[in-house]
């Protein structure tokens, strides 16, 4: 099934959307997918309400809602912890179990030991260690918003049988610093590069987790769900990038990003790919019912082959 610029069909029940009162301050990164988040108080109690479990040396914070199957997992972006999923999960969680987790040294995540830069498989390696550790097995229905597209897509590699649906919320593609660094002055990929590297808020190496994303196969007739932000933007007081830079970074991505994400839409033959209007980066904020309406089109579906 191929739909374009459309809603899911086939509702599975007439929802609420429940609105959330917890004021996130985002930081946006539009070229690299990057997010910088600050939180208040509220913020940090739904953190709480979570567990933080010891996945060998170090704990790693989850939080679940809700219970049935398929499990709904939740990925977050680069530098952010997980809890702007908090809409989108007391939603679904009427439906079935959705948790969310945050990566290593994220939100109230123990951090890894930083002797060298970490990659995108490192976040799978976590995520399989702290399913294991809380005996949550699939089905899963693996949602990953920005670089959390990575984590989600090189999980399903791993284990495919698992994995009944994939949604990717704005995610990052595997190609895309190659094809900008052909469109932009040496100033400023320069200045990108360095964010690329590992100088980023999780010790992450973006160029080395591309690199083994491209290498993955595609996803077959794996339900596949493509969410497509109208409204992105580099912000000049992240990731070292200057104003100069950002708006050239800016303009080259405002080419590509549809492409880009059109390209993803193909990794599967069974797939929808939107575009949603009015919204930036973080649809999970900005448009919330866009990644429900997503998640109840891929439960219908494996309910309904």
């Amino acid at each position: 099934m191929t739909t374009s610029n459309s809603s899911p069909t086939k509702p599975r029940r007439v929802r609420r959307l429940l609105l959330g009162a917890i004021t996130i301050i985002i930081l946006i990164v539009g070229a690299t997918g990057a997010t910088l988040v600050s939180r208040d108080h509220s913020a940090i109690s739904l953190l709480r309400a979570g567990q933080e479990i010891d996945i060998g040396g170090r704990e790693m914070f989850i939080h679940c809602m809700g219970a049935g199957s398929p499990t709904v997992l939740l990925e977050h972006g680069l530098g952010s912890n997980g809890h702007e999923w908090h809409t989108v999960q007391n939603v679904v969680a009427g439906d079935t179990r959705v948790c969310w987790t945050s990566r290593a040294g994220m939100g109230l995540s123990d951090r890894a030991p930083e002797t060298t830069p970490r990659t995108a498989n490192d976040a799978v390696d976590d995520l399989t260690a702290l399913l294991d550790a809380v005996e949550m097995s699939g089905p899963y229905v693996l949602v990953g918003h920005s670089f959390g597209g990575y984590v989600v897509r090189l999980f399903t590699a791993r284990r495919p049988d698992d994995v009944v649906g994939v949604i990717l919320v704005d995610s990052t593609h595997e190609d895309q610093a190659d094809v900008l660094r052909n469109r932009l002055s040496p100033a400023a990929w320069e200045e990108l590069a360095g964010f690329l590297g590992a100088d980023n808020p999780e010790n992450i190496d973006l160029t080395a987790s591309a690199r083994e994303v491209q290498l993955l196969s595609n996803l077959g007739s794996t339900p596949l769900v493509v969410l497509e932000a109208t409204e992105q933007s580099t912000d000049a007081d992240a990731g070292g990038i200057s104003s100069a830079s950002a708006t050239e970074i800016d303009a080259a991505m405002a080419q590509l990003w549809p492409e880009l994400q059109a390209d993803l839409a193909s990794l599967s033959t069974r797939r929808i790919h939107r575009t949603i209007p009015d919204s930036g980066h973080f649809i999970q904020n900005d448009d919330p019912q866009a990644v429900i309406d997503a998640i109840t089109w891929i439960l219908d579906e494996v309910a309904e082959p």
